[in-house]
């Protein structure tokens, strides 16, 4: 029990030279000299020297600072899914798992199911277990509950999603960037009656992608039609569902393409297609976003929008990581790619 009591003590004692002393002295980042105390993988040999050579000159003490770390840190962090019956989240998981063994922590995950309640709740108990930080997808209506994390000091990031009061650091895709790259290559084949079916304004990413659609149309001077814009949760049936009321539209307004917002929704896109005695892309082009696996294993194949899912969850331990060795808090906002996959479910239309 003394032996416990004089600990602080003597890590005061050392830490008169901080590890902030130890990156100046070094020239890197703080971040830099807590991984080669913490023995992490990801630092260059003659980068470790250089930190190391700065602690024995400043007579720092890294084994008893890395030792108060290691008492304070269960080297498990969270990961807060949104959805987990989402097709995107797998594969981003699998980022985050795999990404996370490389600085040696495990991962704890916990399904909200879109619930603010129980976002708040699996903050609670993933806090009880201990864990070094949290990676999370959290709504609008959750900011307050980022905030005072934030005040706390305790590592969040913010993935896949961006409050529009963002305080905290974030992983985010350029939503409309890549709904107007989906709906631009539409227009690019003769389009111009292009639908649209959306997860609706209330969803973050359903509602920057119905703009990147609505900047396309504006750009190639298509005038925007409100009937060609159909609202849905994110799944196939609600793809069907919007499907078959554009297919309902008179003859004349009816879509000769359609750019959904997810792959899940396109492939209910082309149930209702082929029911309806049609063909793709004979009849209407179609193309989706997030490049899932559904997109390769529907016939013909969906062209897309790949979102990197494995590398956004790479990137989200790593700013992560980056949180949890930082004397301060640390706000970053990282921009995720998107890539245009060209497939077989869209063709030039012909008069």
């Amino acid at each position: 029990m003394n032996q416990l009591k004089l600990i602080p003590v003597k890590a005061e004692k050392v830490m008169a030279v901080t590890i902030r002393d130890i990156a100046q002295h070094a020239r890197v980042s703080v971040t830099t000299v807590s991984r080669v105390l913490n023995d992490r993988p990801d630092v260059k040999s003659e980068t470790r020297e250089k930190v190391n050579e700065a602690i024995r000159q400043l007579k720092y003490s890294p084994n008893i600072v890395a030792r108060g770390l290691v008492l304070q840190r269960s080297n498990v962090i969270g990961f807060i899914v949104p959805d987990i019956t989402n097709p995107s989240f797998p594969e981003l998981a699998r980022g985050i798992v795999n990404k996370a063994r490389e600085y040696g922590y495990s991962v704890m995950f916990f399904d909200t199911n879109h619930d603010q309640r129980v976002e708040k709740e699996a903050i609670r108990i993933l806090r009880s277990k201990q864990v070094d930080g949290i990676i999370l997808s959290f709504n609008e209506a959750n900011t307050e509950e980022l905030e005072r994390l934030k005040l706390e000091k305790f590592p969040i990031v913010q993935i896949y999603r961006k409050s529009s009061k963002s305080v905290i650091s974030t992983i985010v895709l350029d939503n409309v960037s890549s709904g107007y790259k989906a709906t631009n290559y539409l227009i690019s084949l003769g389009h111009r009656r292009i639908a649209h079916i959306s997860t609706g304004e209330n969803v973050q990413s359903g509602s920057e992608r119905l703009q990147g659609y609505r900047k396309a149309l504006s750009a190639a001077k298509i005038p925007y039609d409100p009937d060609l814009v159909r609202r849905g949760v994110n799944s196939a049936q609600a793809g069907k569902v919007c499907m078959t009321q554009l297919l309902g539209l008179p003859a004349d307004k009816r879509p000769t393409a359609v750019f959904a917002c997810h792959d899940v929704m396109a492939a209910g896109a082309y149930d209702a297609i082929y029911s309806a005695g049609l063909s793709i892309p004979e009849d209407i082009s179609l193309i989706g976003h997030d490049n899932n696996q559904i997109a390769e294993l529907i016939h013909p194949k969906l062209s897309t929008v790949d979102t990197f899912k494995y590398e956004l969850g790479e990137k989200g331990v790593d700013l992560l990581l980056e949180q949890i060795g930082a004397e301060e808090p640390i706000k970053k906002e990282v921009e995720s790619k998107t890539e245009l996959i060209i497939r077989g479910s869209a063709r030039v239309l012909t008069a």
